[in-house]
């Protein structure tokens, strides 16, 4: 004989998990309120920057990031400031949209499923300090939530409309990681055919989505086509972007170690079995989610680079599928109802709190920003506009410039692209692009950092793969000073300051 809780202990339980999620995200809030935007964002931030200095993209900012990202960004600072604070208001509407839209998933099912996925999706990716914060691949994956959510009504409530704002937020995903064109396309083939077998044209679904991604295509022109920035953007695809897709691969099975967090050793299996033992037939919105965690999986398998946050969307459509898998059997009785509500209490009860917990004891900065600020302003300050060259990748000295409002002497936002003697191809292209913009509008400090990631270790002497360069910085500079080691997200950072001989003190 199977016994299970009644209806009224589950909805108790219901409202208990409902409860400790809200606390969860009221305390990712607050505990989070005082990072600082380092990391990635610090190249986004400033590459804002350049374009606010008038910059053509692609042109004279030699950057491999999609459109999309200095867009999101932009409008981003536009809306919340270019602040720290304003970049926490950034992340908590990100995670707020992404989350709400989940509810909105699972609305036909329990919106608990929805509230469950985006507060455990928010705490893991917490886990992850400042540095996992708005990553290009979150803003991604919120985008495509929305999508999902307008797709979901629109054939719930049979309008047709909200296809268009589903297009142009698929097609701004799209402009951040091209990888989303395919999903963006295939979802269609869920309303065309649901609307068939109900006897209801999908045509208008059609045109509405296809006109969506069409506004988010001429965004990407109206960006790009006045600033004569499309053939360099081409270029950039061709050239930058594959020489750094070959750097920095780890091995198969450390990808498929860190594919997902270890939380889904225990949630895959009982959401395969909850999913194997439910009575009713999947439906089209299960399968669709289902794709989108199948399209996250495979994005971080093709990105080949094992970063944390190139699995946001994987995990987020994950959590998401292991929700409606437990609240769907939480309405069932028997063996079912147990297991989801036992699988439920693990993550609400124990991880929620867990992680929160271990969130609120963070105590991340980078040290290594105010003092390269420091010695830029004795250095100089304002009149080093122009003046000044960072030899870095996000250690901190964009941050630097960034605060004071400071334009490079060149267009290169980071280092990728000189360190490697192995390459020949963009190694050589870029680096005498680089040598001659130098020649041309000498900087009066560079500042360079230790860390070589071609070959992934923190060292000064990654120099000496460039024998031209270390050669002309030796005799054009004298070394000022050395800033560090500092301690960033784990890895030990310094920062030399070079100074043109014979400069004064400005």
């Amino acid at each position: 004989m199977q016994t299970s809780l009644s209806d009224c202990r589950i909805n108790f339980f219901r409202y208990l998990c409902a409860a400790v999620l809200l606390a969860g995200a009221a305390n990712y809030v607050v505990s989070t309120l005082h990072w600082q935007w380092m990391w990635d964002t610090e190249v986004m931030h400033y590459i804002v920057l350049l374009l606010n200095h008038g910059k053509v993209p692609y042109k004279e900012i030699y950057d491999l990031n999609m459109p999309g990202s200095y867009l999101t960004e932009r409008w981003a600072i536009g809306i919340f400031g270019s602040g720290d604070l304003g970049w926490r208001l950034y992340d908590f509407t990100l995670l707020g949209s992404m989350t709400l839209a989940m509810i909105v998933i699972a609305l036909p099912y329990d919106w608990l499923a929805g509230l469950f996925a985006g507060v455990l999706f928010t705490l893991l990716n917490g886990l992850g300090g400042p540095a996992m914060a708005v990553e290009r691949d979150e803003v991604m994956t919120v985008l495509i939530f929305i999508g999902y959510a307008l797709l979901m009504l629109a054939v719930r409530k049979s309008r047709s409309w909200l296809m268009l704002p589903y297009g142009l937020a698929m097609g701004l995903a799209a402009l951040i990681k091209p990888t989303v064109v395919p999903l963006a396309l295939g979802l269609l083939l869920f309303p065309f055919f649901v609307l068939r077998r109900e006897g209801r044209s999908p045509v208008a679904y059609l045109l509405y989505a296809l006109t969506g991604f069409a506004l988010a295509f001429g965004i990407l022109l109206n960006f790009l086509l006045p600033q004569h920035a499309f053939g360099p953007f081409l270029f950039i695809l061709h050239k930058l972007v594959p020489y750094y897709v070959s750097l920095g691969h780890p091995t198969l099975l450390l990808m498929i170690l860190l594919s997902l967090p270890p939380i889904f050793l225990i949630y895959v299996p009982i959401t395969l079995l909850l999913g194997k033992s439910r009575k009713q037939s999947t439906n089209w919105e299960i399968w669709a989610v289902r794709a989108g965690f199948l399209f996250g999986i495979l994005s971080y398998f093709v990105q080949h680079k094992g970063y944390g946050y190139h699995r946001i969307a994987s995990v987020s459509f994950g959590l998401l599928l292991v929700g409606l898998e437990l609240t769907i059997a939480m309405k069932d009785r028997g063996r079912r109802r147990n297991l989801g509500v036992a699988a439920m209490a693990f993550g609400v009860l124990l991880m929620v709190p867990f992680d929160a917990l271990k969130i609120s004891r963070m105590r991340v900065t980078n040290a290594a920003v105010p003092r390269i600020e420091q010695d830029l302003r004795r250095l100089g300050g304002d009149k080093l506009q122009g003046k000044v060259q960072c030899l870095d990748m996000v250690g901190g000295c964009f941050t630097a410039l960034y605060h004071l409002d400071l334009v490079q002497s060149t267009g290169f936002t980071g280092d990728t692209e000189f360190f490697d003697p192995n390459d020949n191809t963009a190694v050589p292209y870029y680096r005498k692009i680089f040598m001659q913009e130098i020649r041309k509008n000498q900087p009066t400090v560079i500042v360079l950092s230790n860390e070589w990631y071609q070959n992934g270790s923190y060292t000064f002497d990654k120099l000496n793969a460039w024998p031209e360069f270390r050669d002309y910085l030796n005799a054009a500079y004298r070394l000022d000073t050395t800033e560090g080691p500092f301690e960033l997200c784990r890895k030990s950072m310094s920062f030399r300051i070079y100074v043109l001989r014979d400069a004064a003190i400005l």
